[in-house]
């Protein structure tokens, strides 16, 4: 089974010790500086290398680095499926470790290889009983990847991990107790099942937490405890706390330098709201220097991912020649985008053109 996985999943083929030191050099050099396509291509060597590089532990860490912060599918998948992830969970070399080859199912979804991944989570959550194993089976039965849905069984096993502490498992559950279709709403448990999730390290939970204190739903509103939940989560990777954190400090008196610093981390890690929050705070200058070449480079970003707020200031600085040289034909282009992913503002400035450039109408003759 592991030589056909192996044989499937392989991603580079063996580089010769020769070139290797020069290869790592250069690609340590590039990946540092923010190219992760290059983290990758460094962990593939770590990876699958010969004997004199190989290093499961370095490729563990460039390819979660272009994972995380890269959004790098091949990096994500090959967290699950290269060697050293595989021989990582079959205790071949390195200790078995299914928790760290599962925390990156969220990414590794997006690749084609659902029933693989399936089938692996099946195996170690059958067989060695692994109970963050079984949440993440349970969870895609739930959700019919990479198999038919099964809800039941999916809910069974995500309660079963729950019980035995596993803390992703309880995360898991707590949503769905409070917005999912599967169950039944129970706002009690969903709160109980979240906050002991947040509390043992499934910071991705404490927004959830946060929305309940902010939202008041069977506990009363404390803005400091929301903003210490954000800010917990937000310090562990979760991007929309980043921009809910950044959006409270921008409502507080000399707090644009936090607001800055949530937006910044929100943006890295792939949320885009806050890389137009983050660029609307450069174009306008509020409370850090003006920019509107970085204002210009974070409204891309954020209309590269659909955001119809990032896409309209996009369009306004190709219109205004902000940033960028003026064109009005790639304004008009990207205002119709906006327009298509939810921008009201957009629409109406179409219409709005439009109007303006339509011929006016002859006024009726005297009789």
């Amino acid at each position: 089974m592991i030589k056909k996985i192996l044989a499937t999943f392989s991603i580079l083929t063996l580089i010769t010790a020769a070139s290797a030191d020069d290869d790592i050099k250069s690609l340590k050099e590039k990946c540092d500086g923010g190219d992760y396509s290059q983290c990758t291509k460094l962990a593939d060597i770590y990876a699958t290398g010969d004997e004199s590089v190989l290093d499961f532990a370095a490729a563990d860490k460039y390819y979660e680095k272009a994972c995380t912060f890269g959004r790098d599918q091949k990096a994500c998948s090959a967290l699950v499926f290269n060697k050293g992830a595989v021989s990582r969970i079959k205790s071949y070399r390195v200790p078995k470790d299914v928790q760290r080859a599962a925390k990156i199912y969220n990414y590794a979804v997006k690749s084609p290889n659902y029933d693989t991944l399936y089938e692996l989570f099946k195996q170690y959550c059958e067989d060695d009983k692994d109970l963050r194993a079984c949440a993440y089976y349970g969870e895609m039965k739930v959700s019919g990847i990479g198999t038919r849905v099964t809800v039941n069984r999916g809910i069974k096993l995500i309660k079963e991990s729950c019980a035995e502490g596993d803390v992703y498992a309880c995360s898991n559950l707590g949503y769905r107790y409070f917005a999912a279709d599967e169950i039944d709403t129970d706002e009690f448990k969903a709160f109980k099942l979240l906050n002991y999730a947040c509390s043992n390290g499934e910071f991705g939970s404490c927004r959830y937490v946060a929305a309940f204190y902010e939202n008041e739903i069977g506990v009363k509103y404390n803005r400091e405890k929301v903003q210490y939940l954000y800010s917990k989560a937000c310090d562990n990777a979760d991007a929309i706390s980043c921009h809910k954190l950044g959006t409270m400090y921008m409502g507080e008196k000399n707090k644009i330098d936090k607001a800055v610093e949530a937006f910044s981390t929100g943006c890295e890690y792939g949320s885009i709201r806050s890389c137009t929050s983050l660029g609307q705070i450069y174009l306008e200058g509020k409370g850090v220097p003006a920019d509107d070449k970085k204002a210009f480079n974070l409204f891309k970003e954020a209309c590269d991912g659909n955001d119809s707020a990032g896409c309209y200031n996009l369009a306004l600085c190709y219109e205004k020649g902000k940033g960028v040289k003026r064109s009005r034909n790639v304004a008009a282009t990207i205002f119709s985008k906006a327009c298509d992913v939810g921008s009201t503002a957009a629409c109406e400035h179409i219409a709005k053109t439009e109007n303006a450039q339509s011929p006016q109408a002859p006024a009726p003759e005297k009789k």
